[in-house]
């Protein structure tokens, strides 16, 4: 459980050596960790489907625009995009 400084705590996490760190399910972490430049790879679903409403996949704001390297993409299903997406870093 992250306490505190989350951003700190997962930079922590990450200098650590080890595996992989995943975050599922979490809007509001994966919007801080954004914002701190913290994440190394998106997988992003995309469904064929409008809904109209929902969860944003990013934050209302960035420090910085960012571009996206697109490092694998495949359709699956009926339709599904997966796509993995590697933050450009200057």
């Amino acid at each position: 459980m992250l306490r505190g400084d989350v951003a700190a705590e997962v930079q922590a996490l990450k200098n650590q050596p080890g595996g992989t760190l995943l975050v599922e399910g979490s809007a509001q972490l994966v919007h801080t960790l954004a914002q701190h430049n913290l994440v190394d790879e998106y997988r992003l679903m995309v469904f064929p489907v409008i809904l109209g409403q929902g969860k944003r996949a990013f934050p209302d704001s960035m420090p910085a625009p960012a571009k996206f390297a697109i490092t694998n993409s495949r359709t699956v299903g009926s339709g599904v995009l997966l796509l993995n997406l590697t933050p450009e870093r200057t």
